[in-house]
């Protein structure tokens, strides 16, 4: 057995070392959670990260008021930090065995047909370009995958076009076996549609896509073959603003909040911050310090006031916001400014604003004082149709302090227990 596989790897060593380091770093994967003695997601993810694997790693504020598990804000650190490098690593990283025999046992049976085609520098090149390339569009959409079966797509479509110009491999690589590759790629999406897996079929088409315009520009012929080989080489320089747009997406709210943790400058560091917080305002790790910021830099802290009671409005179960707001009512020391706060939280949170108040432990003499005007319900009729959906959570439980009302349109507001 092992004279049969060292023959097969001595007549395709492209293609064998090319699982082999798959399988390599799967092996190293296990050999560290044994080591660890769990098999722990957890385990398996800080392993995936030490080998080299791109993966979206929780950090938290040393601040005590904000550090905690509860909304982590994450991201590719690793990659923001520079190390475009991990996205080729984590092509051959893979989920589990099942997933490394399937795209082995793909690669292996593609790469035969391939390798004795091409000069062994230029597979090699298709290979590492390809898997790099396929995984691409994924870190776009906020995917960190792993896995080798955008490289084995894009070998699948360059068989497609090789066979066009060799009767030999049509006969061998035949119409059925073509039905069944792109029978699989649309299962793929099936499959993720229907939840039953989370593939990275991004990464499948871009692979895909990129072998068959390979195998387009290798099996050319024409006058113009040269010219299209060239311009397909320097079109590989693309890559590299493609890969710098990843290791900075200036369109990720994450992305600027951890560039405002690497800040030192107080004002640039609250730049980043307002620009993550109008990118994300879903996070509440990145509102949070920004009010804590901003709390650092005001005699009268209205701005930061503001901010965290706006974070408190679209994230109603994030209990360290409301902590955080306490701590800034304690800056209000004149009743003038009491009374100019607690008129932001009615602007704030409306007909809510009872149940707030009594959440956030205001100073209720200071509310009585100041009567707060709130926003008046509208009794016209027909409004109980109207409003039903806005009113009936209030008057359900008009004096829940640990989730006030569940507002239906935003996703961060559902407290444990509560079904949107």
């Amino acid at each position: 057995m092992f004279q049969n596989l060292r023959k097969i790897c001595s007549k395709y060593p492209i293609t064998a070392s090319y699982i082999a380091v798959a399988v390599g770093l799967f092996l190293a994967v296990q050999v560290y959670r044994i080591k660890q003695g769990t098999p722990a997601d957890s385990v398996f993810d800080t392993a995936l990260w030490k080998l080299g694997a791109v993966q979206p790693l929780v950090f938290v504020y040393d601040h005590p008021l904000i550090k905690e598990d509860d909304f982590p804000t994450g991201g590719p650190f690793d990659l923001w930090a520079g190390e475009w490098w991990r996205i080729l690593v984590s092509g051959f990283h893979h989920g589990d065995l099942l997933h490394l025999l399937m795209n082995c046992i793909a690669i292996g049976y593609l790469g035969r047909l391939i390798e004795p085609r091409m000069r062994s520098w230029l597979y090699a090149a298709f290979l590492i370009l390809a898997t790099f390339i396929s995984l691409l569009p994924e870190y776009y959409f906020d995917h960190y995958p792993v896995g080798l079966s955008g490289g084995a797509f894009a070998m699948f479509g360059l068989l497609m076009m090789f066979r066009k110009i060799d009767p030999d491999l049509a006969e061998e690589f035949t119409e059925r076996e073509i039905t069944w590759g792109l029978g699989w790629l649309i299962l793929c999406f099936v499959f993720t549609y229907l939840g039953i897996l989370h593939i990275a079929n991004a990464a499948h088409v871009s692979g895909f896509l990129y072998g068959l315009l390979a195998g387009a520009v290798l099996i050319n012929r024409s006058r113009y073959a040269g010219l299209l080989r060239v311009s397909f080489v320097f079109a590989q320089l693309l890559l590299i603003p493609c890969t710098y747009l990843i290791c900075h997406p200036v369109w990720n709210g994450k992305y600027y909040w951890y560039l405002a943790r690497h800040e030192d400058d107080l004002t640039q560091r609250i730049e980043y911050l307002r620009k993550g917080m109008e990118l994300a305002p879903g996070e509440p790790k990145i509102g949070a310090e920004l009010a804590l910021s901003l709390y650092r830099t005001e005699g009268e802290p209205f701005r930061s006031w503001e901010i965290i009671l706006q974070l408190l409005k679209q994230n109603r179960s994030y209990d360290k916001g409301v902590e955080i707001a306490r701590l800034i009512w304690k800056q209000f020391g004149s009743e003038q400014q009491k009374t100019k706060a607690l008129e932001v939280v009615a602007d704030v949170f409306g007909d809510e604003s009872d149940a707030w108040f009594e959440r956030l432990q205001l100073d209720q003499a200071t509310i009585a004082q100041a009567e707060v005007p709130l926003p008046e319900v509208v009794d016209a009729p027909g409004s109980d149709l109207l409003f039903r959906k806005q009113t009936e959570p209030q008057t359900i439980r008009p004096r829940d302090l640990t989730a006030p009302p569940v507002d239906p349109r935003s996703p961060q507001s559902a407290a444990e227990g509560v079904s949107l």
